[in-house]
């Protein structure tokens, strides 16, 4: 675990989408140092006419949403942060001020884990 949901708007190809996906693992990997098979990545296209943004329709957008295990390091959080800031402006081509990130520290106890139980009971 950690769980990355990544919201993007229309209009990214499916080489753009899986770029997506694969880099945000790898920089989840780098930065962290999770196992890659503990990462999972999941990708939500939104249609044309769900997002306003400050006024806008349809504007580009790049949403990061991490769900994690507490205990990462403030500098490690922003690290992650910069990593999928950067990927995403060079994959999308979408200027800074249309990509944003969101990490949610959850206690151990709070998240499902392989095996059906909690992180804690696994030891983590």
């Amino acid at each position: 675990m950690p769980y990355v949901t990544i919201t993007t708007t229309q209009g990214l190809n499916n080489v753009q989408k899986k770029q997506l996906i694969e880099r945000s693992s790898e920089a989840v990997v780098q930065t962290f140092g999770s196992a890659l098979a503990s990462v999972r990545v999941m990708l939500h296209e939104l249609p044309e006419g769900h997002y306003l943004d400050g006024g806008q329709w349809n504007a580009p957008a790049v949403l990061f949403k991490v769900d994690m295990i507490a205990g990462r390091t403030e500098e490690q959080k922003a690290a992650l942060l910069a990593a999928f800031g950067k990927l995403a402006e060079e994959i999308t081509g979408h200027g800074a001020d249309h990509i944003h990130g969101i990490l949610n520290d959850i206690p151990n106890t709070n998240i499902r884990v392989r095996g059906g139980v909690t992180a804690k009971q696994a030891g983590r």
